[in-house]
């Protein structure tokens, strides 16, 4: 994990939570190539193309790199794969 240092000399309130380290990009990478893996092939035909489909909308209406907009796509399945559950 990379942490973030300030460049100013910040004064700790004691109200605010202290600085958590940043993930490294590496390390999103590896998690999504992970839960990737394990979800294209649960999936079916249908949700397939709404996955892929959602990534293309993420990349061309919100500008996202295409790891990004996999991340996006890849919790929007998650959430749904969760309520359909209940």
């Amino acid at each position: 994990m990379t942490f973030v240092r300030p460049t100013q000399s910040v004064i700790r309130r004691l109200d605010m939570p202290p600085p958590r380290p940043v993930p490294s990009s590496d390390f999103r990478n590896r998690m999504t190539a992970q839960f990737l893996a394990r979800a294209l092939p649960s999936m079916s035909e249908e949700e397939r193309f709404s996955f892929e489909e959602r990534i293309a909308i993420c990349m061309f209406d919100g500008n996202l790199t295409e790891a990004e907009a996999t991340r996006v796509a890849l919790n929007d399945y998650a959430s749904q794969r969760a309520r359909s559950k209940q």
